[in-house]
């Protein structure tokens, strides 16, 4: 299960997910496949989204280590 990110909760976060890999199994949008952070090609590529109400726009692709990343930086930012 997700956790809670900014202000949606981890269950409107799986909803979000859920509807962005239904688009992508639709073909309404592409697959992720370079991350937009470091240029990565290889390995598990996702979309991050900073609006958990529309889940197909503003999708930022990124490869897992940037994607971790940015949460552990906004978990952290929260501890401050």
């Amino acid at each position: 299960m997700l956790g809670n990110y900014k202000k949606w909760t981890g269950k409107q976060r799986e909803v979000s997910y859920r509807i962005t890999k239904k688009a992508i199994a639709d073909g309404v949008i592409p697959p992720a496949t370079k991350c937009s952070v470091c240029g990565k090609t290889e390995g598990r590529i996702d979309y991050h989204s900073e609006n958990y109400d529309d889940s197909i726009n503003g999708l930022i692709p990124m490869c897992m280590s940037c994607h971790l990343r940015l949460h552990r930086e906004y978990k952290k930012s929260l501890k401050e």
